[in-house]
């Protein structure tokens, strides 16, 4: 113990510990504090009362943040920039916040955020009638928050979200017949290439209208998408990979027929400004009009090209590489147009393990020899 009566500045002597305390860390820190209590065995046992609180520090509470603090002060202005979201994907995550997300969670720590929480807060979505997708995508967004906190620390563990099932989306296709009548209705030399290109492409919209001349790869006959307009803007294409697609002869006599000096897009006005959505979508729903055909939506054309290849036997794998798909699981949806009706597969899996397990035919009664 080392509790020692010293002299204070005024002269008078009062008893202190004064002792160095050596942390595990081996920091070295000098304790001198005067006692509360002036005898020598107050002194002492000050002494044992602060080598005790400095063996075992009571933990110092962390302060975590509101979900609305966060996502104003750090996350939305670094997240979604770094992540290179497109304009229409900010949109998105902007709305799923504004009138869902903060409304509910905004005020909470995100430490408060745990499966409960989350469980009346998907409760609340089902309650406004939004579609299932919809609520997942909301959800989405309020997950990748969550795991950017604890990407950067600020949180230790990610909570446990509600499982939303989503029915596949519907969707309709042209085959290659009504492809036909519907490229035989084009007005002109331009028309009939800006319709023929997503059936031979499977170009979403926004790849068809950021398309420029430098992406026809004319001498190994490809078309190569490296960017997409998205809301106006244009940027990377919608998974930020670069891909190429057969260019097929149909396809590069209707381009040839509509070279242009009048810019940089191969689809543009006469000022040479890209063509808007609406262009598509206005050419599109004519042709199914005069065609006396069913009106599909634009990106119905990349499941016309999808499920054509499909049907002719394409191996799903290349349908994939030439849609874009990040994963065969996307590319699935048109397993079932595959040629043979699944007899590959039976093949594949036929795996009888011979004579011994299969099924003996029947034999025929024995009769009573005489």
């Amino acid at each position: 113990m080392t509790a020692r009566r010293l002299e204070n500045g005024s002269g008078e002597t009062r008893w202190y510990v004064d002792f160095r305390f050596h942390h595990a860390d081996g920091r070295t820190q000098r304790v001198r504090e005067m006692s509360p209590v002036q005898t020598k065995q107050g002194a002492q046992e000050h002494e044992r009362k602060l080598r005790a609180e400095m063996l075992n520090p009571t933990p110092v509470p962390k302060e975590y943040p509101t979900l609305a603090a966060f996502v104003r002060d750090q996350w939305w202005d670094t997240y979604p920039v770094a992540a290179k979201n497109r304009p229409a994907t900010i949109r998105e995550k902007r709305k799923h916040l504004d009138l869902h997300i903060l409304p509910a969670l905004g005020p909470a720590p995100l430490d408060r955020i745990d499966k409960r929480a989350l469980d009346v807060f998907y409760a609340a979505l089902a309650e406004k009638d939004l579609s299932a997708k919809y609520c997942k995508n909301i959800g989405g967004t309020l997950r990748k928050i969550l795991a950017t906190a604890v990407e950067w620390d600020i949180l230790e563990k990610l909570p446990r979200f509600p499982k939303i099932t989503v029915a596949d989306a519907e969707w309709d296709w042209f085959n290659v017949e009504e492809t036909r009548l519907l490229l035989a209705q084009a007005r002109d030399a331009q028309e009939y290439a800006l319709l023929l290109f997503p059936f031979d492409t499977g170009a979403r919209a926004g790849e068809q209208l950021g398309l420029q001349w430098l992406d026809i790869d004319w001498h190994n006959r490809k078309v190569v998408f490296r960017r997409a307009f998205s809301e106006g803007v244009l940027g990377p294409t919608k998974t930020g990979k670069t891909r190429h697609v057969p260019l097929t002869p149909a396809l590069a006599e209707a381009l040839k027929a509509i070279k242009h000096l009048r810019g940089a897009h191969v689809f543009c006005n006469p000022d040479g400004s890209a063509f808007s959505l609406w262009q598509l979508h206005e050419r599109l729903e004519g042709a199914c009009r005069r065609a006396g055909l069913r009106r599909i939506r634009w990106h119905d054309t990349r499941h016309s090209f999808a499920s054509q290849l499909t049907s002719a036997g394409v191996p799903l794998r290349q349908v994939q590489d030439y849609l874009g798909h990040t994963t065969i699981a996307m590319t699935m949806r048109y397993a079932h147009l595959a040629p043979n009706d699944g007899a590959d597969m039976r093949r594949a899996l036929d795996r009888t393990l011979g004579s011994r397990w299969a099924a003996e035919p029947a034999q025929a009664p024995r009769t009573a020899v005489s």
